[in-house]
């Protein structure tokens, strides 16, 4: 008899979790993921920036700063730059040290980071030095060298920058379902 009452009891709590749904902030998660899965980063960013406004000084909303990194590293978000994310990620990082997405958001940056350096441009000329008495001369590879060089190293760099992305989609994937 006591054991029924125990288990009554304890299956009346769980129900009673469950009526209670999401918080705030895992709808306003939801809803933020719903509008990126849209490709709509503005609704998603206006949405995480309310429930930052209206839980200030909470835990949760220090967590808004990484979704709002994440979703700026984004290759679909056309408002989005490397840049702008990761300076985003470092004011998570530095704001919230003990934050619940700290191990993802050095992943991110240190990534978005390499992205970064892929995307620089980079101009290489090699020449050559030649000092005869008193007069300096300076010859260059051919127009034709410098070009295959250069085709060369954007093939490199556009292969670098898909192994990024792919890496960038795997996270993105990856924390879009953190259940897993």
């Amino acid at each position: 008899m006591l054991l029924l009452l125990l288990a009554a009891t304890g299956c009346a709590q769980l129900q009673a979790l469950n009526l209670q749904g999401p918080s705030d902030y895992e709808r306003t998660l939801i809803s933020a993921r719903q509008a990126v899965d849209a490709g709509n980063y503005f609704v998603a960013d206006k949405l995480l920036d309310e429930f930052a406004r209206t839980h200030p000084d909470t835990p949760e909303a220090r967590e808004i700063a990484f979704w709002k990194a994440a979703y700026k590293l984004d290759p679909a978000n056309s408002q989005g730059s490397l840049r702008d994310g990761i300076s985003g990620l470092d004011g998570y990082l530095a704001a919230s040290p003990t934050g619940q997405y700290r191990t993802e958001a050095m992943l991110l940056r240190r990534t978005a980071a390499v992205a970064q350096n892929l995307n620089a441009p980079r101009v290489v000329v090699d020449t050559a030095t030649t000092v005869v008495r008193d007069t300096v001369v300076v010859g260059s590879k051919s127009r034709d060298e410098q070009i295959a060089a250069l085709r060369d190293q954007l093939a490199q760099s556009k292969a670098e920058l898909a192994k990024v992305s792919a890496e960038l989609d795997r996270i993105k994937k990856r924390l879009a379902n953190p259940s897993n």
